[in-house]
């Protein structure tokens, strides 16, 4: 079972103004060389005779069998080598593109939520500007928040709900950015799921886990005001009875924020 805080606390519904914020392949080069035919004749098979007859077919020497047999062709020197397999990327290179990502998503929802306290700033503007990176700061931004090891650097006794630490702030303003790319983009949509479906480690920390929970809570919050039926879903795939417990209120709490009918809630709800 994923680990969860001891004292199982239920993260209030944020408030609607909370949530307004804006949100190698490597080419492989095959060998194409060509091949050259080669034709040996004997220099001593005797010429062929024009022969009188009307089939003017070239008799079979007996003496020279090999003098009009054409040789199989010769690879020259250019001849083509075996594709070579697509060679894989380096792990050092790997690591260096992943770091890159991250940083990238970092500064965004540092730019994020300065800008929203500027009279200047165009949310619009900065999600589309974000978007043209498309799958690239998509990752970066699931790859941060599925990581906790800022949250593990927090004291013991950080407390989530007032004075929020900047770590917290931080990773709230990226859920943030996922939200605003959310109803264009299916890849945020789907980080927003499998953050909200990702398993607690239970040797974490209480606090850590607190964190945790509050951040699949606005994940779930959030996922329900872009799409309905996919949040109703990501509630239903949680395997953690506990976590289920904690995080209907913001499943409701999103579908409402939507502007679903109270009505059409419960229908979507009933069955939960």
């Amino acid at each position: 079972m994923n680990g969860l805080p001891a004292d199982n606390p239920r993260p209030p519904a944020p408030r609607r103004w909370r949530w307004m914020g804006p949100g190698l392949a490597l080419v492989v080069l095959g060998g194409t060389g060509l091949y050259g035919l080669v034709h040996r004749r004997s220099p001593d098979a005797p010429a062929s005779p024009e022969p009188a007859r009307t089939d003017t077919r070239i008799p079979a020497s007996t003496t020279a069998p090999h003098a009009t047999r054409e040789q199989p062709p010769r690879p020259t020197a250019h001849a083509a080598l075996p594709s070579s397999p697509q060679a894989p990327v380096p792990t050092d290179a790997m690591e260096a593109e992943e770091k890159t990502r991250r940083e990238a998503a970092r500064q965004s929802a540092r730019q994020y939520r300065a800008g929203r306290f500027n009279a200047f700033f165009r949310k619009e503007v900065f999600v589309e500007e974000l978007a043209r990176d498309g799958a690239s700061r998509i990752d970066g931004l699931r790859s941060e928040l599925a990581d906790p090891t800022a949250l593990q650097q927090l004291p013991a006794d950080a407390r989530f709900m007032e004075n929020k630490p900047e770590p917290v702030l931080e990773r709230m303003a990226m859920i943030d950015l996922l939200f605003e790319l959310a109803p264009n983009e299916p890849a945020a949509r789907d980080a927003m799921t499998s953050l909200a479906l990702s398993p607690i480690d239970s040797g974490l920390s209480d606090p850590v886990k607190k964190g945790l929970v509050g951040e699949k809570y606005d994940l779930l919050f959030r996922l329900a005001q872009v799409d309905r039926q996919l949040a109703v879903d990501t509630y239903t795939r949680l395997d953690n009875p506990r976590l289920k417990s904690l995080l209907r209120e913001a499943l409701m709490a999103g579908l409402a924020e939507s502007g679903a009918s109270p009505a059409e809630v419960q229908r979507m709800t009933a069955h939960l």
